[in-house]
């Protein structure tokens, strides 16, 4: 499931980056809408001010003009000149409800005729209206007041006033006019601004460091709360901070440079706004524009939505997509999981396969299952003699009667080559011989391939569970020592017995031991001689020999086939040859004498990539005369595979080393591929020359392989000769050299000594 979470952990991994891209371009257009608001808001806030200070600007004009009338020919000591004045002016003004001639005292001269006034109102003593009078007297500006319920017209009005002046800027009176601020009615509601947008100018008491609600276009009923009472410290600090931590500028500051400002706001009934705020220096009036937070929600909601929409469209598409991928790297996983479990040649299960499910079946047959290791008789010569092609066709019919043979509920292996695995239920005991010999019977049957005839046969090992091992590299392992005891035999079947497992722990024992036998010292070489046919010293074979303290003496023939399957066999074979030229070396330079070396080389060591370059190099160590040296290779194990062996062989013979092919005639391909290699003697095996005397046609085979040798220019040597009647036999077959116990058993190099002396005086 690697790849399939592997593809998952991608797609959560774009799920997860999608999500932050989401909230990043959530959060940039949320600071777009934001800003693009806030400016916005500066905007409208901006055009407030200047809106305001028109107004007011005009309605300080008007008081100018008005004034002027009035001191004109003394006509403000007039009270009904005075009215008429106020009267006309008031017709020709919007937004102004009243006007008014307030005495220096703070008391109502005259007013215009819609204002019904009370004798008893001092503006200077009055509590909204002492401060902003008293300010006007000294000034030559039109001041604002305090907005303000007028009784005497029952309406909310802002209060407007300038001194009237002689030509020397003495006060005469002071002029007062009220501006009209109820809803839709006013100077500012004209704008026609949203209805999202809340208006508001901010009188600034700079004297006694107060702020008042000078309009308010807030729709709440509210009114009386806003202009009663002022402005809360806590809200302009809280304004204060605000500002100050955006734009590092103090409300100081901004009635200094009167720049337009945006931040966000709780108003004065602590909702949440986004206000801009702006100065008016010369009338001391802060403009405030607010809008609830919904004129940057509403938008960024609705783009919101957008994203969202389209970021869940993205992720299923995404899934959708990865959920094919997933599929097909599920389908992909199982046709690679098959090839790495299946043997594409014949589609059975492999190893791997078994390895993976034996778990599983044997949960299943608990109780008792045989292990069957077949192995197919004669197929080797078939797949040399007519091509590997030919082979895979075999084995490919062999895998059908197999599996026609076995149940589903019974496993079936390739294991490789021409060797397959059984797992299956055992079989009742009195029907094991019957359903053995109809499985032998059933792969012995002819195969037809390519218009050719072809038999075969095999050989199958048996283990059983629970009685042999209890678990399968055991039993696999029991099962192939069967196989091959049955081998011997061919196209049989074998059980597992006491008997093999004897010879299964020897052998394992033999590995053990042999895997120090070199550094304890267990290990020594013995020299048969090697006789010319007119009875001079041709050479001398090296053989090993091992004695241990646990396992006795072992021969040869038991521990070399060993160390071959346990990888043993580099080791030991570079002991052997090591040795063996140390010994002879010595041995021709004290006794002055020339004569050949014969070492046997195992097809493993022909195989290893770095041989030549290894012997030639203990070669030169050792000062050997290469030319001196024979190395003998066996003839079934050297034309096992003759595309890899026969460029070795080649490199040997260029340097110059012999090369002598041993136990010649037991092959089953000798003749056939003798002429391809480059051996320079012919070994023949004991077994012909134990008959020569008894058997005729083992005689005439032998004249054969020697007249064969003959022709190919190679020296013939006979082994195993033991009786002067083999030796005259085979001098008349023209057989160049001889070795057997008639001359001389094996012996150490002391009594190889004594040997090659005694030659030396018989010579003489």
């Amino acid at each position: 499931m690697k790849v399939q979470s592997n593809i998952w952990r991608i797609f959560y991994a774009l799920w997860v980056l999608g999500t932050l891209i989401l909230f990043f371009i959530s959060y940039m257009s949320f600071n777009v809408i934001k800003n693009r608001q806030e400016a916005q808001l500066r905007h409208y806030t901006e055009m407030i001010k200047n809106s305001v200070s028109s107004t007011f600007s005009q309605k300080e004009l008007i008081l100018d003009i008005l004034g002027n009338q009035l001191i004109e020919n003394d006509n403000y000591k007039n009270i009904k000149k005075s009215k008429i004045i106020l009267d006309n002016l008031l017709k020709k003004t919007k937004y102004i409800i009243g006007f008014g001639l307030v005495n220096l005292d703070g008391t109502l001269s005259v007013t215009s005729s819609n204002i019904k006034t009370h004798k008893n109102i001092n503006l200077r003593k009055s509590k909204n209206s002492s401060i902003t009078f008293n300010k006007v007297l000294h000034s030559n500006e039109m001041v604002i007041g305090r907005t303000v319920f007028f009784k005497p017209i029952g309406k909310w009005i802002i209060p407007i006033r300038k001194t009237i002046r002689d030509k020397q800027g003495n006060a005469l009176a002071v002029m007062s006019a009220g501006i009209i601020n109820e809803r839709d009615t006013n100077y500012i509601d004209n704008l026609k601004l949203s209805k999202d947008y809340v208006v508001e100018v901010i009188q600034d008491f700079d004297i006694e460091n107060k702020m008042y609600v000078q309009y308010s276009n807030n729709h709440k009923d509210k009114t009386m709360f806003l202009y009663k009472t002022n402005v809360p410290a806590k809200t302009i600090r809280r304004v204060t901070n605000t500002i100050e931590n955006k734009y590092h500028l103090s409300l100081d500051d901004l009635r200094k440079d009167t720049k337009t400002v945006s931040f966000d706001a709780i108003n004065f009934f602590g909702e949440a706004n986004l206000a801009g705020m702006a100065y008016d220096k010369k009338y001391s009036l802060w403009m405030l524009v607010q809008s609830d937070s919904s004129i940057i929600w509403k938008p960024f909601i609705k783009i919101l939505s957008i994203y969202i929409i389209l970021f869940i469209l993205g992720m299923l598409l995404l899934y959708w997509l990865f959920t094919k991928l997933a599929n097909a790297d599920i389908r992909r996983k199982k046709e690679l999981i098959y090839q790495a479990q299946h043997d594409m040649l014949t589609n059975l299960p492999n190893r791997i396969y078994m390895y993976e499910n034996i778990h599983d079946w044997i949960e299943i047959h608990k109780s008792k299952y045989d292990v069957l290791y077949i192995d197919l008789d004669n197929f080797k010569n078939i797949n040399d003699k007519f091509g590997h092609t030919v082979g895979d066709k075999i084995l490919q019919e062999v895998a059908k009667r197999l599996e026609s043979f076995f149940s589903s509920d019974e496993m079936l292996i390739r294991q490789g080559g021409d060797e397959f695995i059984v797992l299956k239920e055992c079989l009742d005991e009195s029907k094991v011989e019957e359903n053995f010999l109809k499985l032998i019977a059933m792969i012995s049957e002819v195969y037809y391939i390519d218009n050719k005839e072809f038999r075969i046969g095999m050989s199958v090992g048996i283990s059983q569970y629970p009685h042999d091992a209890q678990n399968i590299e055991e039993l696999l392992s029991l099962a192939d020592t069967a196989m091959y005891e049955a081998k011997k035999v061919k196209n049989s079947y074998c059980f597992f017995s006491e008997k093999l497992r004897h010879i299964s722990i020897m052998k394992t024992d033999i590995e053990q031991e042999l895997r120090g036998a070199i550094n304890k010292d267990e290990l020594w070489m013995v020299y048969q001689p090697q006789i010319n046919a007119n009875g001079t010293i041709y050479g001398v074979e090296a053989l090993v020999r091992w004695q241990n303290k646990k396992l006795g003496f072992v021969g040869p023939d038991k521990f070399i086939s060993i160390a071959e399957e346990s990888g043993l066999m580099r080791e030991l074979g570079e002991f052997i040859i090591k040795r063996a030229l140390q010994e002879i070396n010595i041995l021709k330079k004290d006794l002055d004498i020339n004569f050949s070396l014969s070492v046997n080389i195992s097809v493993i060591q022909l195989m290893e990539s770095d041989f030549l370059e290894n012997i030639l190099k203990i070669i030169e160590d050792e000062s050997f005369d290469k030319f001196a040296l024979t190395l003998e290779v066996t003839e079934s194990l050297s034309i096992e595979d003759l595309d890899e062996v026969l460029p070795i062989l080649h490199a040997i013979r260029e340097e110059g080393i012999e090369i002598s092919l041993d136990d010649f005639g037991t092959g089953y391909s000798s003749l056939s591929v003798l002429k391809e290699l480059p051996i320079n003697e012919l070994k023949i095996d004991k077994s012909f020359v134990d008959e020569i005397l008894y058997d005729e046609s083992e005689k005439v085979l032998v004249q054969s392989i020697i007249n064969i040798g003959k022709n190919f220019g190679m020296k013939i040597l006979a082994e195993g000769v033991e009786s002067i009647e083999q030796i005259e036999v085979l001098k008349e077959a023209e057989c160049d050299i001889f070795q057997g116990y008639y001359y001389s058993k094996p012996l150490n190099k002391d009594d190889l000594v004594k040997f090659l002396n005694k030659k030396n005086e018989d010579k003489k």
